[in-house]
């Protein structure tokens, strides 16, 4: 009883930021991005439109960032129902997986691979390009310089 009475705050002290370490970890190795928005994603995405709401007041962003935890926490409390129900394999399943990366609607794939198909060596145009353009650069500095030695009239 005298080890509870001696050390009780810090044992809560270090329970919370044992917590939170966990809680860091977690979202640290979760996936950033995802076509269907699964795991912590959804949470950073609406923290990010409070923050930019709060146009920088410091309480409506202390607000913010705490709701966002409060939304993790319960993204990994769901998982740990849904694997207790035998909804999914592992306790994590819901937070940590394999993405899938949405298309992005900037590039076409098919013209991209076409492309490909008739020029294959694309990399090594673009180095070659990237070395003439050194020797460009190089070329205009050497001349500067000699331009910048020649006595004024």
């Amino acid at each position: 009883m005298n080890f509870i009475k001696r050390y009780w705050f810090g044992g809560l002290l270090a329970s919370v930021m044992g917590c939170f370490l966990l809680l860091f970890v977690l979202l640290v190795i979760s996936p950033k991005q995802d076509a269907k928005k699964r795991g912590f994603i959804q949470c950073t995405q609406e923290m990010i439109d409070n923050l930019i709401s709060c146009e920088r007041k410091i309480w409506c962003s202390t607000k913010a960032i705490a709701n966002n935890t409060y939304c993790d926490v319960k993204i990994i409390i769901q998982g740990f129902d849904l694997w207790l129900d035998n909804k999914q394999p592992k306790p994590w399943s819901n937070y940590i997986f394999e993405p899938e990366i949405e298309k992005n609607s900037f590039f076409d794939e098919e013209e991209r691979a076409e492309y490909l198909k008739k020029y294959p060596d694309v990399k090594d145009e673009m180095i070659r390009l990237d070395k003439l353009r050194k020797d460009l650069e190089n070329e205009e500095n050497e001349q500067n310089i000699s331009e910048e030695m020649l006595p004024k009239e």
